[in-house]
């Protein structure tokens, strides 16, 4: 007897994961009501507290006042965090490393390949806590947990848009709200990279953002290069047919073609490209802890497309 199908974000939504793939993905927000319901019972203050405790999780604790910010990193000790104070918000990173609950949410984005997820963040804000107006270079899934949140969203932003100098944070200099949201328990906002937004708590509130993988093309090639040292066969370069030089150590037009031919046997390999980038984009991102959740990933390459053969084991 076959299981049934991991429910998704669009079981209760007037759109279907194809729609919403076509037209809104990487292309603009989209607010679904009551996509996850529940979605409060997932982790609670205590549970995110207890997380931010530990040495071997990645936490934060961002405060403001009068238009003034601080950052302070954990792990934090008892006393260090207090739920009441206005203007503060925990976050604590990869919660869906610890918790199953907060795992299995992954199972909404069953649409997408499971290797593009990166983690669920969690924060956990004070009224009016936030991060501050800002913008991601990844996709984010904002899933509203407990409380409730106003999202201010802007226009689009990039490497020029101007920042606040001295900021503990990258926050945008002038932000200009577009449109505005207030999300409720279950609720999920997406948007996109570049998007500029804003989070607020109007109540004590919690938040889980599911981001995913966006490596700059420098960390591509970095982690590429840095797999080519480990092979046994590795070409060295070769000079082209040389001419006399005309004047000094001018740089051949045989030269730069000799080399490109060198890179581009590289990235001409599908399957020596594909191999790696399989290992690069499913590598633990915290490779030297040990999770309450045990993740096993697998992705191949066939056929020109890549196979999911994940396994989720947060049960």
């Amino acid at each position: 007897m076959m299981s049934s199908p991991a429910p998704t974000l669009f079981d209760s939504s007037p759109i279907d994961a194809q729609t919403f793939l076509a037209e809104y993905w990487q292309q603009k927000p989209l607010l679904i009501r009551q996509a996850l319901p529940g979605a409060e019972a997932r982790i609670d203050p205590e549970q995110l507290f207890a997380l931010a405790k530990s040495k071997d999780v990645e936490s934060r604790l961002v405060t403001q006042s009068d238009g003034s910010w601080r950052v302070i990193e954990g792990p934090f000790q008892p006393g260090d965090i207090s739920a009441h104070e206005p203007g503060q918000s925990l976050l604590v990173q990869a919660v869906d490393l610890w918790s199953p609950k907060v795992a299995q949410l992954k199972e909404a984005f069953n649409f997408l390949p499971s290797w593009r997820i990166d983690d669920i963040m969690v924060s956990c804000a004070s009224e009016d806590g936030g991060v501050g107006p800002h913008f991601d270079y990844y996709d984010v899934f904002l899933i509203q947990g407990a409380g409730a949140r106003r999202w201010e969203l802007g226009g689009t932003c990039d490497e020029h848009t101007a920042l606040i100098e001295g900021a503990p944070l990258k926050l945008l200099s002038d932000f200009k709200p577009i449109d505005e949201y207030i999300l409720k328990p279950g609720d999920v906002l997406y948007v996109p990279p570049g998007i500029a937004h804003n989070g607020i708590a109007i109540e004590h509130s919690i938040t889980l953002s599911v981001g995913f993988r966006s490596p700059t093309r420098a960390e591509l090639f970095d982690d590429l290069a840095t797999d080519l040292l480990f092979e046994s066969a590795n070409r060295h370069y070769r000079d082209p047919p040389l001419t006399p030089l005309d004047e000094g150590d001018e740089l051949q037009d045989a030269v730069i073609d000799q080399l490109q031919v060198l890179l581009r046997e590289v990235v001409n390999d599908r399957d020596r490209l594909a191999d790696w980038f399989a290992r690069y984009m499913t590598a633990p991102k915290y490779p030297d802890i040990e999770t309450a959740v045990p993740e096993h990933r697998e992705m191949r390459y066939r056929d020109t497309r890549y196979v999911n053969g994940f396994e989720d084991n947060a049960d």
